[in-house]
Formats: C-alpha cells, sequence, structure tokens
C-alpha cells in the first residue's frame, strides 16, 4: 500500500513516543531538528529555495557541528 500525504509519518502513524525537536532558522532556512546526546540532528528542511534540497549538508540525518548546551 502507497500512501500519499502532505502530513509527517509521525502524524500518519500516531508515534506516542517523545521527541526532543527544536525549530532553528539559519539562512533564511528553517530546520526541524532532534537533540540526541546534545547534538542538533536534522529531521526537516523548509526552504523557498530548491537548490538547499539538493545540497548534502542540509540533508535529513546529518548532525550540524554544534552542540546545544544541556540537552
Amino acid at each position: 500500500m502507497v500512501l500519499y500525504t502532505i502530513y509527517p509519518q509521525e502524524v500518519v502513524f500516531q508515534v506516542d513516543e517523545p521527541h526532543n525537536y527544536i525549530t532553528v532558522n539559519i539562512d533564511n532556512r528553517v530546520f526541524v531538528m532532534e537533540i540526541i546526546n546534545g547534538q542538533a540532528q536534522i529531521v526537516r528542511l523548509i526552504s523557498p529555495d530548491p537548490h538547499d534540497y539538493l545540497n548534502p549538508n542540509w540533508q535529513p540525518g546529518t548532525k550540524l557541528g554544534f552542540t546545544i548546551p544541556g540537552k
């Protein structure tokens, strides 16, 4: 079965485990990031520029080079 939807997987399948997501705006790009062991990992990119989605540095799963203190 193939499901085509604009909603994220977490909404469609009702995942009950909590996530530690933050939203960060960097250079007119909005990133939804998950904090894992004090490091930020990209979950989703929201950008008006289509070239941003082709940049391997902004792909989901990429860990960014900064840490979040206390997380």
